[in-house]
Parts: C-alpha cells; structure tokens; sequence
C-alpha cells in the first residue's frame, strides 16, 4: 500500500511539474476553449440578425494585433492575474443566472486578465481589452438600454443649438418640435454606433503607436466627449433641415452623418498621437531584454489554473433547462374582439414563437383583420425582451426604410417603417400604451419609465404589419 501512494504521489508530482513548465500560450488556449458557451451564443447571435456584426471587425483587428506583438507575451504567467482570470472565467462559465452579455463581458475580461499576466514590461494592454469587448454583440442591447437616455441628451442640446439659430424648438422626451413640425429623433441619433467606431479607431491607434495605458485613461473620456458632440451637431443639423423642410437630395442626410463621423476619427487619431511613444521605442526595450512582469515563481499558477479551467469546460454540459418544463401562461379571456374597427380572427404561434412566449414576462396574441397580421403583446414587468419591431424584422432578413412617427385614428403616436425582403414590402406600425393611458413609440423610452416607476402597468404592445 505505501508502494502505491509513494508511485501515485511521484506520478502526481510529475504531472503537475511538467503543467508547471508548460508555456503560458497553452493556458490562453485552454481559457478559449472552456469559454465555449460564450463564444456560441455569440455567434449565434451575430448569425441570426439581431445585432449588426462590427463585433468581427475588432476581433479580427484583435488577433491581427496579438500576432504582429507576439513577442510582447512570455511564457510565464502572473498569479495574481491568473487569480482574476479564474474569477471572471467563473462568473462566464458558470453564471447561469445572469444575462449571456453579462457573462460574455465577464469572458472578455478574463481573455484580457490572463493577457496581462503574460504580458512583458512596457506593454500596452487596455487597447487589447477595449478590442476583446468591442468584438461582442453589444449594440442592440446597448441601443435599447443607453439608446433613449442619448438620445434625450442629444435632443436637449440640439434644442439650444436650434433656438441660437432662431427656430422655435421646443423638445417632448427624444423628439422635438420645429417651427411647428414634429421631428423624430430616433435610434441612430443616439451615437451607439459612433462611438463603437470612435473607440475601436482608438484602440487601433493606440496599438499601433504604443500609446502608454495611462495615457490611453486619460484620453478615454475626451474620445466620449467627441462623439457626444459629433454626434450633436449631425442631429442639429438634420432637424433643422427636417424642420424646416429644406429640399436636400436624398443621399445629404447620410452624406451629413458621414462626414461627422469622419470628422470624429480624425480628431480621436490626432489626440491618440499627441502623447505616444512609437511602436519602436518599445520594440527596442524588449529586444533590450526587459524582463516579464511577473514573479520568479508564477510557474505555480499554471497546473490550478488549468484545473479550474478544465473543470469550468464541462460544468455547463451538466446544466439543463427547464423551459420544457415551465407552465404555458393561460391563453387571456379580454383580448380586444375589433382593432381598429376591425375584427380581429385568433392565429397560432409558431413553435419559435411558443418557446419565447414561454419566458416572456405577459401574454403574447397573434391576430389577423383581413388585411394586417395585428401582434398584442401584453406586458408585466419591464424586459429586455420586448423587443423593438425594426430589430425583429432585422434578424428576420428585412431592409428597413423610412422609420417615421404617425398619428393612429385615435390620435396617438406610434412608429412605422417599411420592411423589405426578396421583392416583398410591409408596412409595419408599432406602440405601446400604459395603464395611465400613457403613450411610448420606443421599446427603449418605455423600459426607462416602467422602471423608474413614471409609467404604471400592465403595458400594452401593439404591432401591425400590412403587405404592400
């Protein structure tokens, strides 16, 4: 018996001495694979239309930049970094209570902590992390939760920009009223995707300058204070133009947003080069032997970390779901018989269509009138999962064209747009109303005041979509 545990022991010492010597770039392959259940829920969430695919363009940028830098990464590996990579691979790999975005950023994160206790002295890593969260698919939901606030703001200062050029603004939530014409300040105006692009431009020029991670902090802000008033003065000038009803070509108005936007890369280009050091002033210091920012004895690191790693790798195979299991909400005896003068003839849900209405925080009906598919979601609680109708039709294939605020026959706002697939156009109208009576035309505005209590439920969501 003691032959047995003296053979086990020395082959146990064995093993991990040998993990002990295995080069730092086998735990970085072994952290991407147990991260399996983030990289495909992204995936499919870029494949299925919901959110554009920018995310690609950093990732690509991201590995481009750790291969022209490999040598900037040792064989060695921090503990204290390998402590946080642990953490965070954690939260991601095992935080099945948590919203997937939340787990994928926590996966980012972990990617950049295990980078850094890698990393060589002088080595630039916040450009590296800013990259790894770019790459996510964040801009729908960045749209929905930050859209409506910049939106608010951007409309607020385009209020006073309008009013010193003499026309008589007066703004009502994100949308504002122009010499007498309602002009709508919608999802674009937000600046989401500027600043995705302002950032990424950001992280690229700071790689390829070697730009200090301290320097990169402190000009981080002022990159968000470009976009904010790029972003400004687009939507200044476009509702002036939409208020005033100048006679513009069809191609000025996205001719306008390009030109701030290449204004905005620029200025954030010229403030990334004003304090960097170049990119061979730090090669030099590598080639001049600066040693790893890690400890003599950060081996240890290696073979507990590969352990929880492997360990993470397989716990999502052992999670079930129970949406199978979960009780269908009882099919409501008050929908509304007529819409619209309309009545209204009860449709099916689709198999898709039952699994989301399975989760879904309220009761979801599919009508027809005889001319238009009439979709009433009603609500309970604010979600996430209300989803805007122009993202729907996004992921479903559509082009969508001419978003436009319009009054219902009984007075109140709402959004519509045409949606367009292989030949196929519809006109698709969305609102959604409170218990208050209380009108919202954007999913985004609406979640804010039901969650700060401005707008009392049950909440109505009404859609309609006609064939052109």
């Amino acid at each position: 018996m003691s032959s047995f545990v003296t053979t086990l022991r020395d082959f146990t010492g064995q093993a991990w001495r040998r993990l002990q010597a295995l080069p730092a770039a086998v735990c970085l392959a072994a952290l991407l694979a147990a991260l399996w259940p983030v990289w495909v829920w992204s995936l499919a969430r870029m494949r299925d239309g919901s959110d554009e695919p920018l995310g690609v363009v950093a990732l690509a940028a991201l590995l481009v930049a750790l291969a022209w830098q490999r040598a900037a990464w040792g064989r060695t590996l921090a503990s204290r970094w390998a402590l946080l990579t642990v953490i965070l691979a954690a939260v991601a790999c095992l935080g099945a209570g948590l919203p997937m975005l939340l787990r994928a950023v926590a996966a980012s994160l972990a990617v950049s902590a295990l980078l850094a206790g890698m990393a060589r002295r002088g080595q630039p890593l916040l450009p590296y992390a800013g990259l790894a969260l770019l790459s996510l698919p964040l801009l729908s939901s960045l749209q929905f939760y930050a859209g409506f606030p910049l939106r608010v703001v951007t409309a607020e200062a385009s209020l006073w920009l309008l009013r010193a050029a003499g026309f008589v603004t007066e703004r009502s939530g994100a949308s504002l009223i122009v010499d007498g014409r309602l002009v709508l300040v919608d999802a674009p105006c937000s600046g989401i995707h500027m600043a995705w692009t302002a950032y990424f431009i950001a992280c690229v020029a700071a790689l390829l300058a070697g730009l200090r991670d301290r320097d990169f902090l402190r000009r981080a802000p002022l990159i968000g204070l470009l976009v904010v008033s790029g972003n400004v003065l687009r939507n200044t000038v476009l509702v002036a133009r939409e208020g005033a009803g100048w006679d513009w070509p069809a191609w000025a108005h996205a001719g306008v947003g390009l030109l701030v936007l290449v204004a905005v890369c620029l200025g954030v280009f010229h403030l990334m080069g004003r304090a960097v050091r170049s990119s061979a002033v730090l090669e030099r210091a590598m080639e001049a032997g600066a040693v790893p920012a890690t400890s003599a004895d950060t081996a240890r690191a290696k073979p507990w970390l590969l352990v929880a790693l492997a360990l993470f790798a397989v716990a999502p195979l052992q999670a079930r779901t129970s949406v199978d299991a979960q009780a269908a909400p009882p099919a409501p005896a008050n929908w509304p018989e007529t819409w619209e003068g309309r009545r209204l003839q009860p449709l099916s849900l689709s198999a898709v269509e039952q699994r989301f209405a399975a989760q879904f925080p309220g009761i979801i009906g599919r009508f027809s009138d005889g001319e238009r598919l009439v979709v009433l979601r009603r609500i309970t609680a604010p979600t996430r999962m209300l989803h805007p109708a122009a993202d729907c039709y996004r992921g479903l294939g559509y082009v969508i064209r001419d978003e436009r605020l319009e009054r219902e026959s009984t007075s109140r706002l709402r959004r519509c747009f045409i949606a367009e697939r292989n030949g196929r156009r519809l006109r698709v109208c969305e609102r959604i109303s409170d218990a208050a009576n209380g009108n919202f035309t954007d999913a985004s505005a609406w979640f804010w005041a039901a969650s700060l209590g401005r707008s009392p439920g049950p909440w109505l969501a009404v859609t309609t979509a006609q064939v052109l």
